[in-house]
């Protein structure tokens, strides 16, 4: 195939990979939900913890602003939409009769090290600690597009002609050091029968972005980050556990472009059980919204927000009582708006100095 033909195919896909009956928008945060452990959230006993995690994501469905997946792509006449690649957002204009099938896949991975220390202060009555977690990413969005019809595509002031009949797949991917949380105060107050706490945190924007790409592991904006924790004990030795976690995320505006994306709410809840003092099971879930617009003059289709819903359980086993623990996670989602709608497992080890 002639290199200037298959340019102009690559754009085509770069098009029909996230436009669909709706135009994308809300831009995903830095808050994934469903990689702690269950009860990880709960500060622990005085101590220094590191603690590894590993999610794993995958998805081969996209979902429109309708909630809808997005496998089919068909117009005729002439129309201008923005398209949103996890934030990058690129005006295009489609001329004539364009048609085609569209099969697409997002994959991500992280190996984040959670350092958590519990000097053993008080404030306030609460128990204190402090939270540092870096983290190294791998993340990738690849399409496959069949295009059944000719038509034009204008990128800026360049316009290509596309053919029919033509099969193409395009992958974008980044691998590097992600955005690092800081988490200079958690605060917790014991009951015998309750942990209730507070968390502040933030995102700095340390891993790599760009707008070229469809994939990024680093979000190019500054995230201050609030969390309410609440757990209830079921009987005086823990055995038995109700969680639940609400987390606040309201963002900068991005260091590249004039965009600040919206704010988001996460709402995470678990059943947890210890069936003896080395094996943990439990129920999870959680919803996360968009809930307020992105602004600034790059931002488009003000009013599409995303959301997310997912169900699962974990299974948890002390290698070394109270000094070595393995975690497997999975979450299902069965319901995405404005984003990809996929599996969430994750792999966590602590280790409790």
């Amino acid at each position: 195939m002639r290199k200037s033909l298959r340019r102009k195919i690559l754009l085509l896909v770069g098009v029909l990979l996230f436009v669909g009956p709706s135009a994308f928008a809300g831009t995903v945060g830095h808050y994934y939900p469903g990689v702690l452990g269950m009860r990880d959230i709960i500060m622990p006993p005085k101590g220094f913890y590191s603690i590894y995690y590993n999610p794993i994501y995958g998805s081969n469905s996209l979902q429109d602003a309708h909630g809808k997946e997005l496998s089919h792509f068909e117009k005729s006449g002439t129309e201008t939409r923005y398209i949103n690649t996890h934030g990058t957002t690129v005006p295009i204009t489609l001329s004539g009769n364009l048609s085609a099938d569209i099969s697409t896949a997002m994959r991500f991975t992280t190996q984040q090290l959670l350092l958590m220390w519990v000097p053993g202060w008080k404030f306030l009555g609460a128990d204190y600690a402090m939270v540092l977690a870096p983290s190294l990413g791998y993340v990738s969005v690849k399409a496959k597009i069949k295009a059944r019809e000719a038509g034009t595509i204008t990128v800026g002031d360049v316009t290509h002609t596309v053919t029919a009949n033509q099969t193409i797949t395009l992958k974008s991917e980044d691998y590097g050091f992600g955005d690092l949380l800081v988490q200079p105060l958690m605060l917790d107050w014991r009951g015998k029968r309750y942990d209730v706490g507070v968390n502040y945190g933030f995102w700095a924007p340390t891993g790599s972005y760009s707008e070229k790409r469809a994939a990024n592991v680093g979000m190019a904006v500054w995230t201050q980050q609030f969390q309410g924790v609440g757990a209830y004990y079921f009987d005086d030795q823990h055995k038995t556990a109700l969680i639940t976690t609400t987390t606040y995320n309201l963002n900068s505006k991005r260091y590249s472009q004039d965009l600040k994306p919206g704010q988001s709410m996460t709402l995470e809840y678990a059943l947890s059980h210890y069936m003896n003092s080395r094996i943990e099971v439990g129920v999870c879930g959680y919803d996360q919204w968009q809930i307020s617009s992105d602004t600034g003059t790059a931002a488009r289709n003000k009013n599409v927000f995303y959301q997310i819903h997912a169900i699962g359980g974990q299974f948890t086993g002390w290698v070394i009582k109270e000094k070595l623990s393995l975690t497997a996670k999975c979450y299902y989602e069965y319901y995405g708006v404005d984003r990809f709608k996929g599996i969430l497992g994750t792999a966590n080890l602590i280790y409790v100095f």
